[in-house]
């Protein structure tokens, strides 16, 4: 009798071990599970006509959503965007990819209808960029306060798709149902398009480019976090680069050319731009390149800022300008 006891005790205790040990690991694959949370970006339009804009396909009133004369947002999910203003003198277009935590500003010159990149002044830069994670939550009771001519976008567009009759791509801003499979196709694809423009003649009809254009619209508006971004800008960057490091600078810049059309204006492109273009000996526009890329670096990685670094010190001395790190 002891026997069978001690034996059914024994049982009982590896059963509960097992139980456990598959309790844990469920806990586990359910963290594993959970979105990653990063940082909401701010986007500074001054000068904008708010009551003749639309962003990623949304108009609002956004004049009457804050506090203040409305300046720009906060709650801009990472990825890529678009911002249309009607001017009198046409449309003025906004492309761009913004990362996690990021401040980019710019400023409308209605005149010439189109967007020109903005200074902020440190003390507003500072402060947007110390905002934590948490600015995605508006109850988070430890966000700082932010200012009254923000507009929190997400929110916004929440709410907007909440009232029906939202555009596909405000239901793929907030949902992120498998939303993986969708931008593991676009980038698929893209490194097949990079391929052709690597092996292939330089593309005269412009037919890559057009499909990588069309590969960039399926993404405005779309939730990308910093992997998936940097998971899309890996295959035009490294061909690219492998490219001019063999002195075939005409097709890595068209390579690049594939990228921008999917991220426009992405900084590691742009690094690898203006590598290209000083290389080729376009002094002028290889500075503007590496100075937009420096100008975001806290999206780099060290070594591609001390890449662009080097680049944009060769140039100055090239071209006999002062020399500031």
């Amino acid at each position: 009798m002891s026997s069978s006891v001690a034996f059914a005790v024994g049982l009982a205790t590896l059963i509960v071990a097992v139980i456990a040990v598959l309790v844990v690991r469920a806990r586990r694959r359910r963290r594993s599970l959970k979105p990653v949370r990063e940082p909401s970006a701010f986007v500074i339009l001054e000068g904008n006509v708010w009551d003749a804009c639309n962003v990623d396909d949304v108009r609002e009133p956004w004049s009457r959503l804050a506090t203040e004369p409305v300046r720009g947002f906060c709650g801009v999910t990472s990825g890529r965007h678009r911002i249309r203003t009607t001017t009198p003198a046409g449309e003025a277009t906004l492309d761009f990819v913004i990362y996690p935590g990021e401040v980019l500003a710019w400023r409308l010159d209605a005149e010439r209808v189109r967007w020109e990149p903005h200074d902020l002044d440190s003390e507003t830069r500072s402060n947007l960029e110390a905002a934590p994670a948490s600015s995605l939550d508006l109850a988070a009771s430890t966000r700082p306060k932010l200012p009254g001519w923000l507009v929190h976008l997400r929110t916004t567009v929440g709410l907007a798709s909440s009232r029906g009759g939202s555009s596909p791509r405000m239901s793929s801003t907030l949902s992120r149902t498998s939303p993986h499979d969708g931008i593991e196709r676009v980038r698929k694809r893209l490194v097949k398009l990079v391929a052709r423009a690597e092996s292939d003649t330089i593309d005269p009809q412009g037919e890559l480019l057009a499909l990588a254009r069309g590969l960039g619209e399926s993404l405005i508006g779309r939730i990308l976090t910093r992997r998936e971004l940097r998971a899309l800008v890996a295959p035009a960057r490294e061909a690219a680069s492998r490219l001019s490091a063999h002195g075939d600078t005409e097709r890595a810049m068209h390579v690049v050319g594939l990228g921008l059309a999917v991220l426009p204006g992405d900084p590691e492109l742009m690094v690898v731009a203006g590598c290209a273009l000083a290389t080729r000996g376009e002094a002028d526009e290889a500075m503007r390149a590496l100075n937009a890329a420096l100008e975001r670096d806290r999206c780099l990685e060290a070594e591609d800022v001390a890449r662009a670094m080097r680049a944009r010190m060769e140039l100055k001395s090239r071209l006999g300008r002062s020399v500031r790190v």
